[in-house]
Formats: C-alpha cells, structure tokens, sequence
C-alpha cells in the first residue's frame, strides 16, 4: 500500500470566474447570437481550482500553469487523483501557480472534429474561458501573462492543441501533453494560425491503448466491441508525425532544429527532440514512456486513479514537464533555483 499524499504548503481557492462568451456564436446562423445569450446563463461562471503556494505569496510576474483534466475528470480530480498533487508540489518548490479549471460536463472543446461529449456538440468556447482564466489570475495574483504555461491530459491534452494552434505565443509559453497525439487533418477543429509556434512537451506511454503510440483511432474500448469501436474520437497521427508537426511550424518561421534523439539503455524513457543550435534549447520534446500506458506517472506509487493499460511507474511525468519549462522557456530564467532531479 503507498503511503498518502502530503499536501504541499500553500492555499487553496475555488472561483467562479465570468467569462464574456460561454457559446461560440456560428457565422452561418445569425440568429445563434441571440439563442447562445438567452439559453446559456449557467456557463457564463466557469470553475476554477487555484494553488497557491507559499513560496510565491506576495511576488510579481510568476509563472501561471493553467492543468487541463482528462475527460469525465474536474479539475479537483484531476489535482487530487490524476497527478496525485505533483504539480503542486512542483508550484511550490519552483514558484508558480497553478489553475485547474473545470470542463463543461466533464469534458472540453478539443482540437477533434469527431469528439461528440457536450462540450463539443454545444460548441463551448474554452478558448475564451482560458483567456479569462490568465486575465483573472493576472489581476488577483500579479501572475505574468507573458509565462503563462499550459499542461493537459488526454482529452486537457487535446484542448492544449487547441490553444497552441488557436491562442499561440501571444498567450501561451510553453505547452505539454499527457497522452495524446495530435488528430489528422481531416480530424482537426482548429483555426490555426498561421507564422506562429510554442515551445512543446509531449509525454507519451507506448503502450497506450487509448492514444495509440504509432497513430490510427483513438476510441475508449479497449478491444474488440460488437458494432464498432465505443467513443470514437477519430484518426490521430502517430507521436513522432506529432512531434514532426510542431518542429515544422518553427521552421515555417526560419527557426533552424536539429534533431537529438536519446536512447534510454535502461528502457525507462527515450527522447525525439528538436534544438534550437543557437541557443541550445528544446523547441519540441517528444517523451517515450516506455510501456506506459494511459495515465500520468508520478514515479511514487501515489497514482490512485483508474490506468488504462500497463503501468511501470518509473517516470515522473509532470516533474519532466518542469523541466522542459525551466530548461526551454524563458519564464524561470530570473526566478528560482534550477530543478532538482
């Protein structure tokens, strides 16, 4: 039996947040204004779990690291049980806070066309509740909206895509991903822009059942289902076409890569990245869990919550996401002490 969490030290606050648009009004439906503002009241206050450690109480300009849950999660769930309390514990050794917003019905408005969850299907805008997520931890905390850093799983994953390709490096820092791989274009619901890039990290398990490692379907049943796959969220490009995809949007803006890959010789976790030679830094990671499979390691034995598919346990996979950030980005440069391993 693993012994329980320890809290780290600092404060807890749950939020109400307003938010100008809960429903993305459609362009082809000009009676869609009206329906969204008449019929969405309960959306227009959005829930907010806050960290607030210690170790920041006080400061200006620190880092917001906004957590995007799974789906069928909150943002509670995801804190307590998903991550087992490591990004706090992180917030409070380096000085950052943390976020961990909840999606509508469980779920977000991903980068999917196939996703069919509510928040889908009601077309939420989350890309709104994020913008006002960093406006509101702007004004309350003296966070920096220029190190404002973004980490999801699974289904937060994809909504990470979404703000990457969508918000950009006019928002958003630096980006991770827990188990999920970018959708094929004919899959995709983002407009993306177009001459832009942040830095990325993505984690993935290789054996994954539900993100496949190698690409194809991404469904919720884990073997063979009378009638068809259950959940289906479409066709998703592999991890490495993944990691290929971002690297080409740097060098769409004449930002040389090289390419560095690191072979774990014992079998923990292997690394595809991207350097930029001039300054030394990873603009993409790609982190092979190996036989991972669909869930975020903690290294400790404090995971609680439900594994899809093997679990070694030998990452630490938020801890290498910090690392990424303070390595790679520039919103610990003046703040803190490096990452201990």
């Amino acid at each position: 039996m693993s012994a329980p969490s320890l809290a780290a030290p600092g404060q807890l606050f749950e939020i109400e947040i307003p938010v100008e648009s809960s429903v993305i009004p459609s362009v082809t439906t000009p009676q869609s204004c009206e329906k969204s503002k008449a019929g969405s009241d309960s959306h227009f206050k959005r829930s907010v779990l806050f960290f607030v450690p210690e170790s920041v109480q006080g400061k200006q300009n620190v880092p917001l690291l906004i957590a995007f849950h799974g789906s069928t999660e909150t943002g509670p769930i995801f804190r307590n049980r998903t991550t087992a309390m490591g990004y706090d514990k992180l917030a409070a050794e380096l000085g950052f806070i943390v976020a961990y917003p909840s999606g509508y019905k469980g779920n977000w408005n991903d980068s999917r066309k196939a996703a069919s969850y509510p928040a889908k299907l009601e077309n939420i805008d989350d890309v709104g509740f994020t913008k006002s997520i960093i406006q509101y931890s702007s004004k309350e905390w003296s966070t920096c909206p220029r190190r404002t850093l973004i980490a999801g799983y699974s289904n937060g994953g994809h909504m990470c895509y979404r703000l990457a390709l969508e918000l950009g490096s006019a928002y958003i820092a630096g980006v991770a991903i827990h188990c999920a791989n970018l959708p094929t274009e004919d899959n995709s619901d983002c407009a993306t822009l177009i001459g832009d890039a942040v830095p990325i990290c993505i984690v993935n398990g290789t054996a994954d059942p539900v993100n496949p490692w190698g690409g194809g379907e991404v469904s919720l049943s884990h073997g063979p289902v009378a009638g068809g796959s259950v959940g289906s969220r479409g066709s998703h490009r592999s991890a490495l076409e993944t990691a290929d995809y971002f690297a080409g949007r740097f060098l769409e803006k004449g930002i040389e890569l090289e390419l560095e890959q690191i072979e774990d010789m014992d079998e923990v976790q292997d690394v595809h990245q991207f350097l930029n030679p001039r300054t030394g830094r990873a603009l993409v990671k790609l982190l092979a869990m190996i036989g991972e499979g669909h869930y975020v390691p903690v290294a400790s034995g404090e995971k609680k919550a439900l594994v899809i598919g093997p679990r070694r346990g030998a990452v630490h996979a938020p801890r290498e996401v910090l690392r990424f950030f303070v390595e790679n980005t520039s919103c610990f440069d003046s703040l803190m002490n490096p990452l201990h391993v």
